[in-house]
């Protein structure tokens, strides 16, 4: 027999109470973080969710382990303007996700982690109570992303940078609460097009494509550009949003 898709109040606490989460610094509005937010958590020593007391996602074990994070990085650091080159001396300077109180917070849409986007392990299906990860989608979307807004809204961060250009809309709705109009930018390296979304205002917001996979930002020529374009983006006046 199959079994239905769960209730709001058949759903556990993880996902009822789900909002923004990770490690780092999630800022606050005297004090804004830059916020990283990708689709959802790979299955990784560093679980979703978890407390991470201080030392324990140093940069140079986020470095070495992890291409989007390193890849994160080199893009952070242009957007802050710094050569991408000392991408690494940077973002140990700053203890990038590593402090909780340095200004930068990483987190991500969907709370159960995956090894792939299309993968639904027998452990998430049990965690989350769903057979199926569409419904699973559905219901944070359905559930979780009025509470997550209202997150962006109390602590908005001086940078919204969502990771990975196919869930778009959904950045939208978490950060504005409504589709909003966005400018697209397109370029090309080495022949291979990529893609940007960005909207300065109040909270500036972009979407890049992923950050480890092979037609996402995996050169530095690419995440130079990129984020040259986020940098003079957040230059740009801000106006209502």
């Amino acid at each position: 027999m199959t079994r239905h898709a769960p209730s709001v109040a058949e759903l556990p606490a993880s996902i009822r109470n789900h909002t923004f989460d990770g490690p780092g610094d999630i800022g606050s509005p005297s004090h804004r973080s830059l916020w990283l937010c990708g689709i959802e958590y790979g299955e990784a020593p560093v679980p979703a969710g978890h407390e991470l007391p201080e030392g324990e996602y140093p940069v140079e074990v986020q470095w070495d382990r992890w291409t989007y994070n390193r890849n994160a990085f080199k893009l952070i650091s242009v957007i802050e303007g710094q050569n991408i080159e000392i991408a690494y001396d940077y973002a140990k300077k700053q203890k990038i996700f590593e402090s909780r109180t340095t200004g930068y917070f990483q987190t991500n849409l969907f709370p159960f982690e995956c090894r792939t986007l299309e993968t639904w392990s027998t452990d998430a299906q049990l965690r989350s109570g769903f057979k199926d990860k569409k419904d699973y989608i559905r219901a944070i979307r359905e559930v979780c992303f009025t509470r997550m807004h209202e997150a962006v809204l109390q602590r908005r961060p001086r940078l919204f940078l969502g990771v990975g250009v196919t869930h778009v809309q959904d950045f939208m709705r978490v950060v504005f609460g409504r589709e909003v109009e966005l400018e697209r930018k397109e370029f090309q390296v080495n022949g291979h097009g990529k893609v940007i979304y960005l909207r300065p205002g109040p909270i500036p917001f972009a979407v890049v494509s992923h950050l480890s996979a092979p037609s996402g930002l995996n050169s530095n020529e690419a995440l130079r550009r990129a984020g040259q374009m986020i940098r003079d983006m957040m230059e740009a006046p801000a106006s209502g949003q």
